[in-house]
């Protein structure tokens, strides 16, 4: 199995080897010739999952798409001519906030199956918040329309705020959230005054959109459905700084019946005037493969948990799990989804880092000795 990773970044990063895009949507035509070679959209997710004024971090804007294809020789490069390829549709996906958990699972297990029911291949949902026109970090850009020169500033001067200035020498998450309250009641102040940024956002500035491979053939038959995803949390401030769950415990029973968990659904939110949880509730999502095809046998699957921490210098991410990928693909594994999470902190070096849950599984390999499929956790740095 062959991986490429690639980084895409909506606030301009000064970085070159991060792919800009305007929208979400812009990464379909980004990735078009890589489909061409035979690759596939496997996972796709933000390299943070910012909550509150986490928004204002450059790395709040970069989006990670992993795409993989079964190795070929060099003789056979590309796919076959005559062979229907896939190609990847993004589609927005209009939610209510204000919705209960329960309800929201419920609307996107549809939209994903009815996609499934046109021939397309569920691979996740992705939120994209836009970049805030005044930047909490002492730029300030007047007008209602900015150049792409003051796009630009702005970027940089957040990398190295955040790299170098304000929170340098802090290596815990206390120090990133007292920044972060601090930058928070400024940008309150800056909002024509109001009390309320996080709830702006959510209604103007964040949008859900649905990612799949479509393969244009509607005899491939997948189905969707929901898994519990539990976890204990501790919060500083309003800011989830730690996060518990028995990984296994909640993925095992499904992985027994051969289901594939393709992507997770958390609101990390707190509403106004919340009594700030001790947890957090969402949702997986899993894929039946083959439902209703007569003849069809499933059997379980492995699965690797990886609890993984992110580092970012600057504008670019510095280390991530893509060794790890390229490691375990030659053994069969294949990364299924990712779950980022607001928890941050600054490595020894003083860098940023972030704490994302990488899921990998493949078939499992049945002997006399083990008639279960196995589940691992591994804890990476």
């Amino acid at each position: 199995m062959c991986k490429s990773l690639f980084a895409f970044d909506i606030s301009a990063s000064p970085n070159p080897e991060v792919i800009k895009i305007n929208s979400i949507l812009d990464i379909v035509t980004k990735v078009e010739d890589y489909y061409l070679k035979g690759y596939i959209v496997g996972a796709i997710h933000p390299v943070i999952q910012p909550v509150g004024q986490q928004n204002h971090l450059p790395a709040s804007y970069l989006y990670r798409v992993v795409l993989s294809r079964l190795k070929l020789s060099t003789k056979h490069s590309t796919a076959p001519s005559g062979q229907r390829r896939p190609r990847l549709v993004i589609e927005e996906c209009p939610l209510t906030f204000e919705t209960q958990t329960n309800d929201v699972a419920k609307e996107l297990i549809e939209k994903i199956n009815g996609g499934a029911k046109r021939g397309m291949k569920f691979v996740g949902f992705i939120s994209q918040h836009c970049p805030p026109l005044k930047f909490c970090n002492g730029t300030n850009h007047d007008g209602d329309t900015e150049s792409a020169l003051h796009v630009r500033h702005s970027s940089e001067e957040n990398c190295k705020i955040w790299n170098e200035g304000t929170l340098s020498g802090q290596s815990s998450e206390s120090g990133i959230e007292e920044e972060l309250h601090h930058e928070s009641g400024q940008c309150q102040m800056e909002r024509d005054g109001s009390p309320s940024f996080s709830k702006s956002r959510k209604g103007e500035d964040n949008k859900l959109y649905t990612v799949f491979n479509d393969f244009e053939d509607e005899s491939t038959c997948w189905t969707y459905q929901e898994g519990i995803l539990s976890m204990k949390v501790t919060r500083k401030g309003s800011v989830v700084s730690t996060l518990d769950a028995d990984w296994l415990e909640l993925t095992t029973f499904y992985y027994k019946q051969g289901l594939s968990l393709i992507d997770s659904f958390v609101c990390w939110e707190t509403s106004k005037g919340d009594h700030l949880p001790k947890s957090l509730e969402g949702f997986f999502i899993y894929e039946e493969e083959g439902s209703g095809v007569p003849g069809f046998s499933r059997k379980g699957n492995d699965a690797i948990v990886v609890e993984q921490w992110t580092v970012i210098e600057g504008c670019e991410i510095k280390t991530d799990y893509g060794p790890l990928l390229h490691t375990l693909a030659e053994f069969g594994w294949l990364l299924t989804s990712v779950l980022p999470t607001p928890i941050l902190r600054h490595d020894s070096e003083g860098n940023l880092a972030t704490k994302q849950v990488v899921f990998l599984q493949r078939p499992v390999m049945w002997n006399s000795a083990a008639q279960t499929p196995e589940v691992s956790k591994i804890d990476a740095l």
